[in-house]
């Protein structure tokens, strides 16, 4: 009996001390974490509760701190953890749980230049350890989890490489069953990020199929959260706006590329500034529908693409614009990327096939200001609106239509059929209906010295291309153009462009120029806009030199006979057939008072004071032979004096009788001598100032012309080419 009773007590002790350390099991654990997690961890851990409910096989941990290495700061840490384990299934080789709980799970992620604050806490790789396969045949692992509920969570990442910092908050996740011999299983996860986002994730896979399918949805994920990244990669000043998303993945686990997508994306209050804090792109609205993304087959279809209301704000300096000066960090990278590349890269033989339904640009704007000029030109492009349907990466024929309202001062509308499989294979049509021109000064100013006081032009272009041609037609009517007066800056251009515009003119104010131009796309310096600007200068400067091509037409003449007006020598009055040409140029000027005729009076001064000796010999000979008093005697002098040959015999003798030794001179010879080199002199010279002064009061006194129309003046004589010496008035034109 008393040894039966020492057994009980022995039992009851065991039992006893079992449950004492039972009991303080808990306590024991949690003391030896607090107290030995530096040499475990190597980082401080402060475990507050830990409870272990042996009736329901369950352990509960509460509120545990791992801090930072440097025993102040927190690194992660929860409020409860809690794990219910089915010890009845271990009757049946495996291990269950029935629950498992995490409550307020929290981490602190930072990362510097020298790597993440988790670094010193992950094991270094042996790099000579090599793991030895295991070829024993085992029984699988047998395991089932139910329950698992990790709710509240936060991740803190702050990037020091950028200063950002990103916020994952509220996260939760929801695993009813994960097993090993589960045929399917779901889960959701669903966490706001940053200020506004939410991100819902829920899933199912099938393990019988080997397929899976997940619903991920974005809703107001805020970009300003990470716009320290957009910084760092490009000069911007940053980015704002919501990205929403609602997609559906179907995929198979056993091909990982066996994926496809399909669902809606879009993207609100999108802007994009530089660093001067100035607004480069934004958008109110981007929304498109994914019909399918198929990545094995490499087929993407879209139904539709909708952009509203996007606004680009584009400056162009000397250098380069604000957007490329943005970029430059990236395009750098690029050009050094490219010059590292030593090697041949293979080329990518898959096919790519997409689609899109329909792309629509809506109510768009740019912000144009050019400061490469001498003052800026700004100009907006607004309502821009764009829309093409059946995009595919196969079609021959892709209709597009645009619109756009010029600075509210005109309207450019057009279409076009776009090929995608030969780019080069494109027809357009488009028209400006009276875009005013007075907006396009700084151009004019820059270019001519002139700016655009009034106008408006109406263009109707088309292009016809292909690879090795392009037809281009251009119908240009420019109304009631008027070009300002001279600024200070040179002219980039030195050709009369003013004056080419201004005798382009009709007699209705109208400039009409039909210009086709042809050129070859696959030149490599091949340029619509160049080909086009070319022709319309180098048509300028040809109406501009050759004036009188113009002017011409407007009286009903040979240009060349505008061109001057050829004399006699000695001839001291005004022909009917100059004066008759002097007619067509006052008709002129009444069709086009800004021009400026200018007459330079040209002759061989030897010759004509030759043929000028011999006609005031004439003239000296028949004034002392016939009285000059009355109107009708001056008259019959003049006759008389146009009929005397210089072969006339009593003319001859009236040179040998005053002029000693003339019987051994010519005609010429002896006039000379008979008149002497004062009065030949002082003759010519009123000769050369009565012509000037005959031309100047016919036009202006005769015809009316304004004498601001008219300039006419003598050539510098002494210096006149050879080629230039003959008697004549040579014409030219200019603008006032």
């Amino acid at each position: 009996m008393k040894h039966l009773k020492k057994r009980h007590y022995l039992l009851i002790s065991l039992a006893l001390i079992l449950f004492i350390a039972l009991f303080f099991l808990s306590t024991f654990i949690k003391n030896y974490i607090n107290n030995n997690s530096k040499e475990l961890l190597g980082r401080k851990v402060v475990l507050n509760e830990l409870s272990i409910n042996y009736l329901r096989v369950a352990v509960r941990a509460s509120d545990l701190m791992v801090y930072e290495a440097n025993d102040v700061d927190t690194f992660a840490g929860f409020r409860e953890f809690y794990v219910n384990f089915d010890p009845l299934k271990i009757l049946r080789n495996s291990y269950s749980f029935s629950a498992v709980t995490l409550d307020s799970l929290f981490v602190n992620v930072i990362q510097d230049d020298d790597g993440f604050n988790f670094d010193d806490i992950i094991p270094a790789q042996d790099s000579s350890h090599v793991e030895e396969a295991d070829t024993t045949a085992t029984d699988p692992f047998r395991f089932a989890v139910h329950n698992i509920n990790f709710k509240h969570g936060f991740i803190n990442y702050f990037d020091k490489t950028v200063d950002n910092e990103l916020k994952l908050e509220d996260i939760s996740l929801q695993l009813p069953l994960i097993a090993w011999d589960s045929e399917s299983s779901d889960v959701g996860v669903d966490f706001r990020f940053g200020r506004y986002g939410k991100v819902y994730i829920n899933s199912h896979v099938d393990q019988l199929d080997q397929t899976y399918h997940v619903d991920f949805k974005v809703d107001s994920l805020d970009l300003s959260d990470i716009s320290s990244y957009v910084e760092n990669t490009i000069d911007a000043g940053g980015i704002k706006g919501f990205v929403s998303t609602d997609l559906k993945i179907n995929g198979s686990l056993k091909n990982t590329m066996d994926v496809t997508i399909s669902g809606n994306n879009s993207l609100q209050g999108f802007h994009l500034w530089d660093l001067e804090n100035k607004d480069v792109f934004s958008v109110q609205n981007v929304s498109y529908t994914i019909k399918s993304f198929d990545l094995a087959k490499q087929n993407f279809n879209i139904s539709d693409v909708s952009i509203d209301n996007p606004v680009i704000t584009a400056s162009l300096y000397k250098d380069m614009s604000n957007i490329e000066r943005m970029l430059q960090p990236v395009m750098i990278s690029d050009s050094t990327q490219q010059d590292s590349l030593s090697h041949e890269v293979p080329k990518d033989t898959t096919s790519v096939n997409f689609s899109i339904d329909k792309f629509d640009i809506k109510n768009g704007e740019i912000i144009f200001t050019d400061n490469t000029l001498y003052r800026p030109f700004v100009y907006d492009f607004k309502e821009i609106n764009v829309s093409m349907t059946d995009i595919k990466d196969d079609a021959v024929h892709i209709p597009l239509k645009f619109a756009i309202n010029m600075n509210d001062q005109g309207k450019l509308s057009g279409e076009s059929v776009i090929n995608m499989v030969e780019p080069y294979n494109l027809n357009m049509k488009a028209e400006i209906d009276r875009l005013r021109l007075m907006s396009f000064s700084p151009y004019s100013e820059y270019y001519i010295a002139r700016p655009i006081t009034q106008g408006d032009i109406t263009y109707d272009l088309s292009i016809d291309m292909s690879p090795t041609l392009m037809t281009n037609n251009n119908d240009i009517v420019i109304k009631e153009l008027e070009i300002g007066s001279k600024t200070q800056e040179e002219p980039q251009v030195k050709a009369p462009v003013k004056l080419g515009l201004y005798l382009m003119k009709d007699p209705k104010d109208v400039i009409s120029i039909d210009m086709p131009v042809e050129g070859n796309p696959s030149d490599p310096n091949f340029s619509v806009s160049k080909l086009i600007w070319k022709a319309f200068s180098n048509l300028l400067v040809k109406v501009a030199a050759s004036p009188f091509n113009a002017l011409g037409n407007l009286v009903g003449t040979r240009p060349e006979e505008l061109e001057n007006i050829p004399m006699p020598y000695a001839q001291d009055s005004l022909l009917s057939d100059q004066q008759e040409l002097l007619d067509k140029i006052a008709h002129i000027l009444t069709k086009k008072p800004q021009l400026i005729f200018s007459f330079e009076q040209q002759t061989d001064p030897d010759e004509e004071k030759s043929v000028l000796a011999v006609k005031m010999a004439k003239t000296q000979m028949l004034t002392e032979k016939l009285p000059l008093i009355t109107a009708d005697e001056i008259a019959e002098f003049h006759v008389e004096l146009a009929k005397l040959e210089d072969t006339d015999e009593d003319f001859i003798k009236y040179l040998r009788k005053n002029v000693e030794n003339s019987a051994e001179m010519d005609v010429t010879t002896a006039s000379l001598a008979l008149i002497g080199d004062d009065r030949l002199d002082d003759a010519f010279r009123k000769l050369l100032i009565n012509r000037n002064e005959f031309i100047h009061y016919y036009l202006t006194e005769e015809k009316g012309v304004d004498p601001a129309s008219i300039e006419v003046n003598t050539a510098d004589l002494r210096n006149l080419p050879d080629e230039l010496k003959s008697c004549n008035y040579k014409l030219e034109v200019s603008i006032k």
